[in-house]
This record gives structure tokens, sequence and C-alpha cells, in this order.
């Protein structure tokens, strides 16, 4: 217990620093002389300081509350902390720039009588791409003076004649004809030459035919003897092997049992004793894990309180693979019931070899980089889900989804590839269920290859599309997006993305939210929630600062598990697939622990699904 006091007493010292540097930032606030030009749009750079609020913001930079939420995805799952940097935007009309060229664009003076159309004929571009670099022009409608950014049409691009027919109208031809003539769909031959959708065909007209369709249309077969349905496995070959084992219906905790839990982190302590006395910020990057230590601390103080007896150990790894084995050769772990850590892969594969020999479960805080770990360990506990059980999860709650268009758009990247054939497998034994469903459509298109047009071909007017974007790429995200927001009208478009969007600076979340935009995820917190309002108002007043995403991260896991052990003593791996009561929500985390093989570890199956609705607040739908 002296190892906890010591860090206890380093942490205050720390947040106490923090927050006397904080307070000479307090006041009123100056505008940020940074600013940037992002997609067309200027903002303001503004580093947060202690004590400013959104509404502060908003009086200072003359925009509204909303405006910077719209324009700061972050705001979305947390709120608002000391250190962040915010786009604000200018509260001005875009500087316009005289009629000229540059490495990347034309900008284009609107004369008298010009329309989009006139222009994207013009310069040879599609109307999306004008407005994608013109935010300004709003519902297509051009002013007389205004300067238009005109993206340059390179010699690769897809707009170039090259990669076109044009083809005369003779008599007798049809869209029908010709659509089956050049192989495409007859929605983009409309779409090209958006005169044909009014007054049909003219004979001698010439009509702009692509090449080839950008999309990739498959047929996925569904195998009705191959489902996804889970295995439980309640015989577990070691659980006999250990002298003392109490079956999970006969433990019975009381005040004279004690559970000692050892908890491994890169804390650095020296150096962060050796740099708080001239600095607010912690060594390197482990502010984190002392907010996950912090967090830790919250919960066990409340297990205390309900009368559970706990001895903690708590070793500094210093991320060092020797370090760890020397904490290792210490005579006491091979007596704990319980190791959370260490983090990093190499530690915790060592971590675990121990854990293993010595038959005490382990826990794996954060995603492990070796998957394979898991599944010949069945001491380890993963608490984050792997990827595929993650597609799996989502593959289950798009099952309700077999009468829309499912389409996935990707870069042709070799993980997104790997991400799409996991995802197509999935989706095929996810549908093994459905009796009358014996084969669903799956469209699949290279951006990178056809840019808008595939996507645009994939769509389906009058269905509901399901869009799925497996990938963390912010420029190609913020593009698609962009001009996929701008035929939010014609189609009927959802969305289904990834969490790190979130931290993208570009995209605009009004355009999320028009795509009505959902993405997997391991944690949310709601914090209208008055579990989570107590947490932070026993965590501020025990460290002087808010909790960040990994002091929720340290509570739910250190309160989850030993709640677990109490039920059911040390040994409680054999009991949770037996006790689907074990299912547990905690503040940010939930956990569901499932053992998919008699000898492997347990990974948590529990993976939600959230979206961003109309006033940009994320919504948890499952």
């Amino acid at each position: 217990m002296k190892t906890v006091i010591k860090l206890l007493f380093t942490i205050l010292l720390i947040a106490q620093t923090t927050t006397i540097n904080y307070a000479q930032n307090n006041g009123s606030i100056k505008k940020s002389d940074k600013q940037v030009f992002i997609l067309g749009k200027k903002y303001y750079l503004h580093k947060v300081k202690r004590g400013q609020t959104l509404y502060s913001l908003s009086n200072a930079y003359q925009v509204s509350i909303q405006e910077i939420i719209s324009e700061n995805s972050a705001l979305l799952s947390g709120r608002l902390k000391s250190g962040m940097e915010l786009k604000i935007p200018v509260a001005e009309d875009i500087t316009k720039v005289k009629e000229g060229n540059d490495n990347d664009f034309i900008y284009h003076t609107v004369q008298a009588k010009q329309t989009l159309y006139f222009i994207k004929n013009k310069y040879h571009v599609s109307e999306e791409d004008i407005l994608a670099n013109n935010p300004q022009v709003k519902g297509g409608l051009i002013k007389l003076g205004e300067v238009l950014k005109i993206p340059k049409v390179s010699n690769g691009s897809n707009q170039t004649e090259s990669d076109y027919y044009f083809h005369e109208v003779k008599p007798g031809e049809t869209l029908f004809s010709l659509a089956q003539r050049y192989r495409v769909n007859i929605t983009t031959i409309n779409r090209l030459n958006p005169e044909t959708s009014q007054g049909g065909l003219k004979i001698g007209q010439t009509l702009k035919i692509p090449k080839h369709n950008y999309s990739i249309s498959e047929t996925l077969i569904i195998d009705h003897n191959n489902s996804e349905e889970v295995q439980y496995y309640d015989y577990d070959p070691l659980y006999f092997e250990e002298a003392g084992t109490i079956p999970c219906n006969e433990f019975h905790y009381n005040r004279f049992i004690k559970f000692k839990v050892a908890l491994m982190l890169p804390l650095f302590i020296n150096e962060n004793n050796s740099s708080s006395t001239t600095s607010s910020k912690y060594y390197k990057n482990t502010e984190k894990f002392f907010e996950f230590y912090q967090g830790f601390l919250i919960a066990i103080d409340r297990l205390k309180k309900s009368g559970v007896s706990i001895e903690l150990f708590v070793y500094d790894t210093q991320r060092s693979l020797s370090k760890v084995q020397d904490i290792l050769n210490k005579s006491e772990l091979e007596t704990v019931d319980l190791i959370i850590g260490p983090v990093y892969s190499e530690n915790f594969k060592l971590a675990a070899s121990f854990a293993q020999q010595h038959k005490i479960n382990i826990v794996s805080p954060v995603p492990q980089s070796s998957s394979s770990l898991v599944k010949t360990n069945p001491f380890i506990f993963m608490t984050n889900p792997s990827q595929g059980t993650k597609i799996a999860n989502i593959s289950k709650y798009l099952a309700n989804s077999y009468d829309r268009s499912i389409i996935v758009i990707h870069n042709g990247t070799k993980q997104e590839e790997k991400s799409i054939e996991l995802f197509k497998s999935h989706l095929v034994k996810t549908f093994a269920s459905y009796e009358n469903i014996n084969e669903i459509v799956f469209k699949q298109v290279n951006y990178k290859i056809s840019k808008i047009d595939g996507v645009l071909d994939a769509l389906s007017i009058g269905l509901d599309n399901i869009v799925l974007i497996p990938s963390n790429d912010e420029a190609f995200i913020t593009d698609i997006v962009t001009r996929l927001n701008f035929n939010k009208n014609r189609y009927k478009i959802t969305i289904y993305g990834m969490k790190s969007w979130e931290s993208f600076r570009n995209i605009q979340i009004e355009y999320l939210a028009n795509l009505n935009c959902h993405y997997g995820t391991t944690s949310y917190i709601d914090y209208d929630n008055k579990t989570i309002k107590n947490f932070l108002y026993q965590y501020t007043n025990a460290f002087n600062e808010e909790p960040g995403l990994y002091s929720y991260l340290g509570y739910d896991i250190s309160y989850y598990f030993l709640n677990v052990m109490k039920k059911y003593g040390k040994h409680f791996q054999f009991c949770l697939p037996a006790d689907m009561s074990m299912k547990k929500s905690g503040l940010m985390y939930s956990f569901n622990f499932q053992r998919l093989s008699p000898s492997s570890g347990f990974e948590n199956n529990w993976f939600g699904i959230i979206k961003i609705d109309k006033s940009y607040k994320l919504i948890k739908v499952k």
C-alpha cells in the first residue's frame, strides 16, 4: 500500500500544478490570431483554456454555439476541455479573390446569365465538384460577381473525354437499348445528360456515355446451414485442475476475503515527479495512464464503501520489457487474484504467459496487436472487441436491411479489402437464419478509381441506400461525405462510418447529420445520466480536473471485474458464460465476455451503434 500512497501523492501534486497554471489563463477571451482556409471556408483556430465555455466562445467570436459544435466533431462525444483546438468560423464573407489560376484551382468570376450548368460544362467538371469547393453556394444558386473555385481537371481524372463515348442518337434508339449496348445504367446516362430526363431522346442528339461502370454488383448466396449463432462453452477442461476451485453457485463473499489485484501501467513516476515542479505537462504521453489509474481509484473507493476488501499492488512498467520481467519475478505476483495490464503488446504478452503459468486471470484494458494471443490462453480477458467481432455485430444490426441497397465505398487499400471480405462473410452468416432470403445484392465502389461517378452509379433511387465506408483516411472521408451531402435530396442515404471520424477537423458535422451517419463503438457516455454526473462530481473533487476517456475506462474495468470476483471468487471465468446477467453497462464501456472455444480466453462481445441526429447529438440506437 506504500506504493499506492506514493503514487496517489504524485497524481495530486501534478493535478494541483495543472490547476495553478490554468488559473493564470482565466479571464476574458482573446480571439486567436491563427486563421486557416479549409474547403474554401475561413476559420479561427482557438486553443481552449480552463474556464472557457461554449457560451463564452460564442460571444467572443460572434457565432452560434450550434455552429461551433457543427464544425468540431470532437464535441459530439465529449465536453469542452482545456487544451482542445477548435475550428471557429470567421463571421464574415469568405475573402474573394481576383479571377486567376493557381496549381489546383481556376478562380472564375460569375458573369451575367451564367449558371452552374454553364460553368461546369465550360470547365469540364461536375456540379458536385463546384459545390464541394464553394460551400458558400446555397441551394445551387450563384450570384453575379461571385468568385468560384473551380478544381482543375488532371490528366488522370475520370472526367477526361478519353473515358467516355460520345454517341449520336439515331432513329429507333431508346435509353434502354443504349444502356444495354454500352452496358451501363440508365440512371448513369441521365445523370451525365440531364436533358434526357426532361425531354427524352432526340434524333441527332449527342450523348456522353462512360466506357464502363465503376461499381461492382455481386450477389451473395445465403447458406442456411452456416449461421452466425454464438456457441457457449459451459464445460472447461481446466475447471477441476485447480485445487480449491469453488463452483459458481457455491461461492459466498464475506469480509474476511481480501482480493489481491496487480495493476501494471507505464506511468514513468520518476520522470513525472521531476517534471511536475516546472511544468503542468505529463512526461511524454503518460497522461492517459494517470487518468486510467485515477478512475480505477474512484471505483475501488466505491467498492470498499460497499464492504469489499482489496489489496492493490501498483507497478510502473515504464514501457520496458525488462522492467515487466522484474515485476513478474516478485514473489507477491504469484499470489495475486487478478492482473490488469500491462498495456503495450510485448509487455502484455510476457505478463499473459506468466498469468497462464500460474492460472491467474489477466485483463487487457486496450486493444492488442496480436489477436491470436487470446485464442490459446484461457486466462486472458480482452476488453476491446476484435475487428471481426465488431464487423459481426454491425452485420447483425444490418440484418433488417435486406430490402435495401447495401454499398461499400473504399479506396482499394489492403486493410479495407480485408475488412470488406470479412464483412461479406459475416453478412452471409447473419442472413442464414432468415429462411425466406436466399441471396442479397452487395455493391462495391473503388472511390480511388471511380470518384463520385461510381458512387452515383451504385446508389438506387427510391430505395434506402446503406453506405458503408470502412476507412480512417480523413481526406477521403471528407471528400465523399461532402459529395454525398449534395445528393441527399435525390437519394435516401444512411452512412455507416467509424468512430475515428469524430476527431476529423475538416468534416462537416451538418453533412453527417444530413446523411443519417451511424458508426459502431465500444464506448458511449450519456452526460445526462445521473450516475455519470455523480462520477464527474466525485472525480473533480478528488483530482481537481475533469476525467478523460481513460478515466472512464479505468473506473469501468475496476468496477466490473471486482464485482464479478465478489460474486464468484477469483475463478470467475468458469461462471460467466452460464450467467447472462453479467452483461454489464458501465459509465462509458459495456461488457459481455464470451469464450468461444474451450481453450481460448474471453473477448468482450459488446459493440454499440451510435447515430448523429439533426441536432448534432450522439444517440445510442443499439
